[in-house]
């Protein structure tokens, strides 16, 4: 079983704290960068305080471009990923970001964009396949199906990884069972070898995105993925764990 963690704000995340609680343990976190130089600042950071973080790029772009990748950016806002050639990369496969969150603005938001046919869907691809050459990509997007993800940018090759969400936090009180029979019956046995990404443990770039109560309430989600026999969790947010406690990590890492 792997772990890994996406920091989306890597200035909220208390690296002291993180460093302190690993002590000699290993783990690899995505930071979300807006540019190759700011990777390269907060690589230098993370790595003066801790050398066992593995600290890998996740490129994001401004709100009025979209913040995510897809076929719905400018073909100027997708060229930005060429700067990142050569690393370790994640890069969100997601409609232009709304502009306020919650869950019936959320649903009305993504059957919207499932209707649409970007503009730019075929250039996205021709980067990633030309990015892919040299540079490890995880592509991260949500757990729909392969033709409606296909639409934005998102695309099958063995030389890719995957991540796809499982938000349970998102997800209404009495939709929860359902929301794990999908995962169960008809999601997980088709993406068997990809990532799957818990969370929420802190907000994210909204603010009131609804998070986990505590680390039982992200444990149970856990041993739920761990006995379907995903193999890799991803954890979000590295800075929401900083804040929250080191019980959040210890529970993060004891998937081992």
């Amino acid at each position: 079983m792997k772990r890994v963690y996406w920091c989306e704000f890597p200035e909220k995340c208390n690296w002291k704290k993180i460093s302190d609680w690993l002590k000699h343990e290993k783990i690899t976190v995505y930071i979300a960068c807006t540019s190759r130089a700011n990777y390269d600042l907060w690589k230098k950071k993370i790595k003066k305080i801790n050398e066992n973080i593995e600290v890998n790029a996740w490129p994001t772009l401004s709100k009025a471009e979209g913040y995510w990748f897809s076929g719905f950016c400018t073909k100027e806002a997708i060229d930005t990923l060429d700067q990142y050639r050569g690393l370790k990369i994640k890069i969100d496969i997601e409609p232009p970001i709304p502009k306020k969150y919650h869950f019936l603005s959320g649903m009305t938001w993504l059957g919207k964009h499932i209707a649409q046919e970007p503009d730019n869907t075929d250039y996205l691809k021709k980067k990633i396949k030309s990015l892919m050459r040299d540079t490890d990509i995880i592509l991260s997007t949500f757990p729909l199906q392969n033709h409606i993800v296909k639409r934005w940018g998102w695309m099958k090759d063995d030389n890719l990884k995957y991540n796809y969400m499982f938000y349970s936090t998102f997800i209404p009180l009495g939709f929860k069972k359902l929301y794990k029979h999908y995962f169960k019956r008809h999601f997980l046995p088709y993406h068997k070898d990809a990532y799957i990404a818990v969370g929420l443990i802190g907000k994210g770039t909204f603010g009131n995105e609804p998070i986990y109560r505590s680390p039982k309430q992200m444990k149970r989600d856990i041993q739920f993925l761990r006995k379907e026999g995903v193999e890799t969790l991803v954890f979000c947010n590295l800075e929401g764990i900083s804040q929250r406690g080191e019980e959040w990590l210890y529970t993060s890492l004891e998937i081992a």
